[in-house]
């Protein structure tokens, strides 16, 4: 459109010249138009300097009577006057042909192609080796040297992803596979076709891609800014508001990684721990750390592996957080969602009972995630359920339905806005909600298990024990390795079948789940099934069963508590002290520092030996767990570099709150522990009510 009014303005301009052209050819007088055909009736006269203004508009009927004359003598006419020059414009000379350099042309060409012309130019050869460092792209028998553009391995890992994404793993691994060809020091194609190996359940092929791109590609770099600017707006400065920094301050430089591929070396780990190799795992997250301290997600794994699987306190796992957040603020990095959100999780899990500091804590740290990224769905996810368990159930609300806003199809959101409408108090729960938000969730994401599992557990409530047990088989047939299922759906026909129907059910489900390398136990994903299973064998009184079936429990890990204290409550019970002192002395051992875990420990031990009458011994046992704890408030130390610290990974995990699903039914136990179920796995807790008075000190009478 704006061309064609700048043509139409160019040629209303042309037209008024031309106009004004022909009203000064309209002023010729008369006398000198009859001058100029009386030449043309007589050509040996001289011709008269003016012309004839045959073509102009307003002279027309001059030009007409004068034509007509000349025609009616029968006088030849003379030749039309040939046109003035033109004047060349911008539009003409875009049209016309420019030259062109035909010596460099020739020679561009040349060189993308890789032609060698001869000295005099008449012959051409191809060349097959063209190692001049002047050429851009180098060949050696046809093959490309050298790197590609990163442009292409992007594209090429762009359309894998996207298959992925659609299941479509035969074309993702076509697409993975060439970009190794066209470049293999990158490491992009070796996670993804590692990725692709664990989705066929090929793990050990996974380990071994991700170890031939550690040897093959080369590691990155991150770059380094300075403070963040300003952004001064006049708008803010009337409305008084502070100045905004912008989102990253200028570039000073970058810093080359000091090892291997830090994301290869985290993938590789987070693999070795799904397999139970939790040193191997450990040892490569802190590789990782190692080749670059900046990594957030090595240091968030780190702190999930020492405080989830290794039963470490909350001080391992802060420091490594507060390490994320100094190396990150180093280098100038925006602050990190995720850092934030797996620390604030931690506080508040690893936090005493009703202990508030560890509650306004952890909002803080939410605060700061949801500042970093606005959008980030587990940091609404966990602040949600961390309100809706302290029993603010509007507050959980509103994370939840913020998140509902930008993330529709998040079925994990969707499960714990269920479970949070369903523990409101019982005159405000709305069943018909509940079931409806199931049912969303398992629309969005019918693969769900963890889902299955809840929805299930809800319909117990309910009485409906029938359509609960559907829900569960339906969860183990979709995902078959999901532990939490299975364990559920056993402790489910514990409760309400028969015990052959339950012990079915529990192996069923350690053959499913059972893990590469992991023995007669089944690795550590097995464990709370034999802890389950050893609970049902010791009720139905076949105590050499429950022995074998703890001794699996622990055998696949080492530090399960709710093993250890079933199986010594059990050992109690039928009068074998010594025993369950042993159980328990053993298990001391496997924690090198103090943490929740080990204190549960600690005071199961000290009420069998209260409950026992043996004061003298609850006595020892207590001073030696207080000695313990008063040793480990030292002042705590954040590790200055990434090389004093060692590494998990693993991303931010939604977790549900605790659900009983079964407990011993043993009259003479004031311990009373419990079967629960935390975050889908079932493990062994003390009340909370024993909890608070042995803290009230009610548990040391006798002393």
């Amino acid at each position: 459109e704006e061309l064609n009014k700048s043509r139409e303005k160019k040629k209303r301009k042309d037209d008024q010249t031309k106009i004004g052209s022909e009203d000064n050819m309209s002023s010729i007088p008369v006398m000198a138009t009859a001058a100029t055909y009386e030449s043309v009736a007589n050509p040996t006269t001289a011709p008269s300097p003016v012309n004839v203004p045959i073509a102009a508009p307003k002279s027309n009927f001059i030009a007409n009577a004068t034509f007509e004359a000349a025609v009616s003598v029968g006088v030849p006419l003379a030749p039309r006057p040939s046109p003035p020059p033109t004047t060349v414009t911008a539009e003409s000379a875009k049209s016309e042909p420019q030259n062109i350099d035909k010596d460099l042309t020739r020679m561009v060409e040349d060189r993308i192609y890789g032609y060698t012309r001869s000295s005099d130019g008449m012959s051409i050869e191809y060349a097959t080796s063209l190692l001049d460092s002047s050429r851009a792209v180098q060949f050696r028998e046809g093959v490309r040297l050298g790197k590609a553009l990163s442009i292409n391995v992007d594209r090429l890992v762009h359309f894998a992803k996207k298959d992925m994404s659609h299941g479509r793993l035969e074309e993702a691994q076509e697409f993975y596979l060439q970009a190794v060809k066209m470049d293999p020091t990158d490491g992009r194609p070796y996670l993804g076709l590692s990725r692709i190996a664990q989705r066929r359940g090929d793990l050990e092929y996974a380990k071994a891609l991700l170890k031939e791109g550690i040897a093959r590609s080369s590691g990155g770099f991150v770059t380094v800014r300075g403070p963040p600017e300003k952004k001064i707006d006049n708008r803010t400065k009337k409305s008084g508001k502070k100045d905004v920094n912008t989102d990253a301050g200028p570039k000073l430089g970058t810093i080359p990684d000091a090892g291997p591929n830090p994301f290869l070396l985290q993938a590789l780990g987070t693999l070795e721990q799904k397999m139970g190799n939790l040193a191997a795992a450990e040892e490569l997250y802190l590789q990782a750390l190692r080749s670059r301290p900046s990594h957030a997600a090595a240091w968030v794994a780190l702190a999930q592996l020492r405080t989830k699987e290794l039963r470490q306190g909350a001080k391992a796992g802060r420091a490594c957080y507060q390490s994320a957040e100094r190396e990150l603020q180093r280098i100038g990095a925006k602050p990190n969602a995720f850092v934030y959100t797996a620390w604030a999780s931690m506080e508040y899990k690893k936090g005493k009972e009703d202990d508030m500091k560890s509650v306004r804590k952890s909002r803080e740290l939410y605060r700061k995630a949801l500042e970093a990224d606005p959008r980030c769905s587990a940091a609404y996810l966990q602040l949600g359920v961390m309100e809706s368990e302290c029993g603010n159930f509007d507050t959980a609300k509103e994370c939840f339905e913020k998140v509902l806003t930008f993330d529709q199809r998040n079925s994990r959101v969707l499960q714990a806005y269920a479970i949070m409408e369903s523990r409101r108090p019982r005159d405000e729960v709305n069943s018909r909600r509940v079931l409806d938000l199931f049912e969303r969730a398992l629309s969005v994401n019918p693969r769900d298990a963890g889902v299955y599992q809840a929805y299930a557990l809800y319909v117990v409530e309910l009485g409906d024990i029938d359509a609960a047990r559907d829900l569960l088989k339906r969860g183990s047939e979709v995902d078959k390795r999901h532990a939490p299922v299975w364990q559920a759906w056993g402790v489910l026909e514990t409760r309400y079948n028969t015990a052959k129907v339950a012990r079915d059910i529990f192996q069923q489900g350690i053959w499913s789940c059972a893990q590469p390398g992991g023995g007669q136990s089944g690795g550590r994903r097995c464990a709370r099934l034999w802890q389950a299973w050893g609970v049902l064998e010791a009720q139905e009184g076949d105590h050499a069963a429950a022995r074998r079936c703890f001794s699996r429990a622990l055998d696949a890990d080492q530090r399960n508590v709710a093993a250890v204290t079933a199986w010594a409550l059990m050992e109690e019970d039928l009068g074998n002290f010594s025993d369950a002192r042993s159980i328990f002395e053993r298990t001391l051992k496997y924690f090198s520092s103090a943490s929740d875990d080990k204190t549960a420990v600690w005071r199961a031990y000290e009420i069998m030996e209260d409950r026992a009458g043996n004061y003298r011994k609850a006595q020892q046992v207590f001073q030696r767990s207080m000695r313990e704890e008063m040793a480990s408030k030292d002042e705590e130390i954040i590790p200055e570099r990434a090389s004093d610290v060692d590494i998990v990974d693993s991303l931010v995990k939604n977790k549900s709150k605790e659900v009983e699903v079964s407990r011993w039914q043993t009259g003479s136990s004031d311990l009373g522990a419990e079967v629960w179920l935390n975050n889908g796995s079932i493990e062994g807790k003390i009340p909370a009510k024993m909890m608070k008075k042995l803290r009230n000190g009610d548990s040391s009478k006798g002393r």
